[in-house]
């Protein structure tokens, strides 16, 4: 078995690798997922707030589960506000940008070790010139459902929202990974969804940063159960 799962692991590397299947597969996942969008019911909850401080020239950094990536690029048309996100530069993740990409997103790569002042500095620099941003909090690999500090300081930093946002559908696959990334399926019934975060501090101490990641974990935790309650109607 032992065995096995290392030829396996071998294969996912040379299939990473290989520029012309993860070209294949940034296509087809980009067009399924557009696919899903336009066969899906969708009902919007939680936007009168942010449409507001997007007419304000306030942006937002959005903040959501790495299982629910998916479909946030299609919270909104983004032809009257931009929206950057900040994706790892691992290929599994350069399959996802393809579907943001495709939606006019920009994007900011994060190396998956090393120094990530860069990608800091771009973060800020996006949201000083009206751009919101979108960071899966809990990613890239986890704790699960847990969120991380990254998103509190860049907000801090930039003096806006930290505030979550989410999905669901009625009819998915759950995959057996680290997130349980939710894989939704066309011809069925959809919630997207955001709501009001909060501005952290510039600065925080160890207690306060810790008690700032607990408070956003719980608005992504129940935007999400809203979202799966509605769907389940």
């Amino acid at each position: 078995m032992k065995r096995l799962k290392k030829r396996w692991r071998q294969f996912e590397v040379r299939i990473q690798r290989n520029k012309r299947v993860q070209a294949a597969l940034k296509g087809c996942y980009a067009r399924y997922l557009e696919f899903v969008y336009r066969t899906t019911k969708w009902e919007k909850i939680g936007f009168e707030s942010y449409e507001a401080d997007i007419a304000r020239g306030t942006p937002r950094v959005l903040c959501c589960w790495h299982s629910r990536l998916a479909m946030t690029p299609y919270l909104r048309d983004w032809d009257d506000h931009r929206l950057t996100v900040m994706a790892s530069e691992h290929a599994d993740a350069q399959i996802a940008v393809a579907s943001v990409e495709a939606r006019g997103i920009d994007v900011i790569l994060i190396a998956t070790s090393g120094d990530k002042s860069g990608p800091l500095k771009a973060a800020i620099r996006a949201l000083s010139k009206g751009s919101s941003l979108g960071i899966t909090v809990d990613g890239p690999f986890g704790p699960r459902e847990e969120a991380k500090s990254g998103a509190l300081v860049i907000a801090g930093m930039a003096g806006v929202q930290a505030a979550p946002c989410s999905f669901a559908v009625k009819r998915c696959i759950r995959l057996k990974t680290w997130d349980r990334f939710v894989v939704p399926l066309p011809f069925s019934k959809g919630v997207l969804a955001v709501g009001d975060g909060f501005t952290p501090p510039k600065t925080m101490t160890h207690d306060e940063m810790r008690e700032a990641r607990k408070r956003l974990t719980g608005l992504i935790a129940d935007l999400t159960r809203t979202c799966d309650d509605r769907v389940a109607e």
